[in-house]
């Protein structure tokens, strides 16, 4: 959902370009996997031309347990529903506090954002993503749910589009599609992908170039390997 406002902004005086992530110089040599590093989170304030950044500690906190070992009629967890947990990522992008979407990422989730070669892999470089993302964009440009599927708890689909200053933003609607596990008594999101609303609309003329390249695979075979 990043990538098309990626394109269509650009930073402003006062934003900051990248901050990489490094892990915590603090953190004890046994302490090694993703879930432990310092992150610089997203929410800052600016005094003239200086900017503020804080940081916190990239972890996970479990759920309580609510009902007791006795009473077998209500699940073991508050779990938030599927649908809980992607509005509550939107919202953490709208107000650039990455902080509040830590929680909402299991460690291994992979996000596909059609518009990049490459999914992002894991918790880390999918915030990285997000990050360069929220300093490139206006912090005026919000993303606004327009429709969200509530049926399932670990499959949830979303139709979206872009306002700035709460007027619709040019080339914006989008769609995606989360998948959602619960890991340490938190439901969290597994997998993510992105398809926004070309810029360029070929109409016609995508059927013409469907019906050539299944007009080359019919006569080449071999070539569909290398899709």
């Amino acid at each position: 959902m990043a990538a098309m406002m990626l394109s269509f902004t650009t930073t402003t005086a006062n934003s900051v370009a990248q901050f990489p992530l490094s892990p915590s110089s603090s953190s004890s040599s046994s302490s090694s996997s993703s879930s432990n590093f310092n992150y610089l989170i997203t929410e800052s304030r600016t005094s003239r031309r200086i900017g503020y950044i804080h940081r916190f500690t990239l972890r996970s906190t479990p759920n309580p347990v609510i009902s007791s070992k006795d009473d077998q009629s209500f699940p073991p967890y508050s779990l938030d529903s599927g649908s809980d947990v992607v509005t509550r990522f939107y919202d953490g992008i709208n107000s650039r506090n990455l902080s509040t979407v830590v929680d909402l990422i299991a460690d291994d989730c992979v996000y596909e954002d059609l518009v990049f070669p490459q999914p992002f892999v894991g918790r880390k470089a999918i915030l990285e993503f997000f990050e360069k993302f929220i300093y490139t964009i206006s912090q005026d440009l919000q993303f606004v749910i327009d429709d969200i599927s509530g049926e399932d708890t670990s499959a949830v689909g979303v139709t979206w589009h872009l306002e700035w200053k709460g007027k619709p933003f040019p080339f914006s609607k989008g769609c995606s599609f989360y998948r959602l596990r619960v890991v340490d008594g938190q439901r969290k999101i597994i997998y993510g992908r992105d398809i926004v609303e070309p810029a360029a609309k070929p109409g016609d003329f995508a059927l013409v170039a469907i019906r050539g390249v299944t007009w080359l695979l019919q006569q080449f075979p071999q070539l569909a390997d290398r899709f």
